[in-house]
């Protein structure tokens, strides 16, 4: 448990309830890295704050309350509604760690509420859930060593954690943020081939994500070019050059690239506005 000296063990409060506040809160349980009870959450829809409350063992508060009471405070917030509850709140928060998970909203846009904010943009990907995702993060002017400790502390178990250039965290949102929902999508597709082919539904399924599951862990854990890990599996007039050549006749390397691609343009648009 995270203890940050004098026997004072810290505080995340949650301003938020949705689906990205739900992993994480998951993620910090799965991780233990800091009691579930040491957790307050707040969230316009009561409803779903008392459902986190009943899963995940947090405490539930109102906005106020849960700012005050916490160490370290995360905006779990929709875009449009982030820069007014900084400048709502500003004044609780000018003592706290406050993390933003918003996408399209820059530190520099969040500071200019108030220069003497404490801010660490992050950009996690729903897998923190099971302390295999990205959180990508990046640190604002006012935070030191300390807080960077904590931080830490709290979050680096939950998968790929690693300090960014801001200049790059709209694309990291986009590749790493939204390929889960398409990434799903292909097991789906795997999977219905795979009960075209008289295998029963489950079990397709299971074979697909673990298929997936296992060829990413082949990139990321040998560190071998993914083109050079296809060859290996592609035989000579074989059945996967066969299928290779199906995926290339339908485009299907062009339209995941623009598929992200559109992400990313979108992502840009919130911080247009």
């Amino acid at each position: 448990m995270l203890d940050k000296g004098e026997n004072k063990v810290m505080v995340l409060g949650v301003i938020g309830a949705g689906n990205m506040a739900q992993a994480i809160i998951a993620g910090i349980k799965k991780s233990h890295s800091l009691d579930c009870k040491n957790i307050i959450v707040s969230n316009y829809n009561k409803q779903k704050a008392a459902r986190l409350s009943e899963e995940y063992g947090v405490l539930t508060d109102d906005n106020i309350n849960v700012i005050k009471k916490s160490d370290i405070v995360l905006l779990a917030v929709k875009p449009y509604a982030l820069i007014s509850t900084l400048e709502l709140y500003q004044n609780e928060l000018l003592d706290k760690i406050v993390i933003s998970v918003a996408a399209g909203i820059s530190i520099r846009d969040m500071e200019k509420v108030n220069t003497r904010l404490k801010i660490i943009r992050v950009m996690p990907n729903t897998p923190v859930q099971i302390c295999q995702g990205v959180f990508a993060y990046v640190y604002g002017a006012n935070i030191i060593k300390e807080d960077k400790e904590i931080f830490s502390s709290i979050f680096s178990k939950l998968g790929m954690f690693i300090e960014i250039d801001e200049s790059k965290i709209d694309a990291v949102s986009s590749l790493t943020g939204c390929s889960p929902a398409y990434i799903y999508q292909i097991i789906e597709a795997m999977s219905d081939a795979g009960v075209k082919m008289g295998l029963p539904r489950e079990l397709a399924i299971s074979l697909s994500a673990m298929a997936v599951h296992g060829s990413g862990g082949m990139v990321h854990f040998t560190g071998t070019h993914p083109a050079v890990l296809k060859d290996k599996v592609t035989s000579p007039a074989g059945s996967t050059i066969e299928g290779l050549a199906e995926l290339e006749s339908k485009g299907v390397r062009g339209a995941v690239i623009s598929a992200l691609y559109k992400a990313y343009e979108k992502t840009l648009l919130f911080s247009k506005k």
